[in-house]
């Protein structure tokens, strides 16, 4: 039985190449979900604000006002979007990739770290 060297080599080649692309899918997987937990960070910030203005209007019993509420409720509503199309990005990398669940559960980086919260 003779060995084909050259089939070997190829062979070789493309599954080095496989795991070059399968390496690249996952670690943009892992970027998309820290970047998910930044906006979910920028999202529960927002509503800490909104609270606090919520709450000041309502303790002072001034008239909500919206202009003041608005900023805060955009931020919310554009890191929304952003998480959306990071879902979106990890879905069709999934798909094309032919990835399973258990190898986009496992492109998890740490999450990030919430930084402390000081009173007010």
């Amino acid at each position: 039985m003779a060995i084909n060297f050259d089939d070997l080599k190829d062979t070789a080649v493309d599954l080095a190449q496989a795991a070059a692309q399968k390496a690249k899918e996952l670690a943009t997987i892992a970027k998309a979900k820290a970047s998910i937990a930044a906006e979910e960070i920028k999202i529960r910030k927002a509503y800490i604000e909104l609270g606090k203005l919520y709450y000041r209007d309502y303790a002072l019993g001034e008239d909500m006002d919206s202009a003041e509420y608005l900023p805060w409720c955009d931020k919310i509503t554009a890191s929304r979007a952003v998480i959306e199309d990071l879902k979106n990005l990890i879905a069709d990398i999934k798909e094309k990739g032919e990835l399973t669940d258990e190898e986009v559960e496992t492109a998890d980086e740490e999450p990030a770290e919430e930084p402390e919260q000081t009173e007010e």
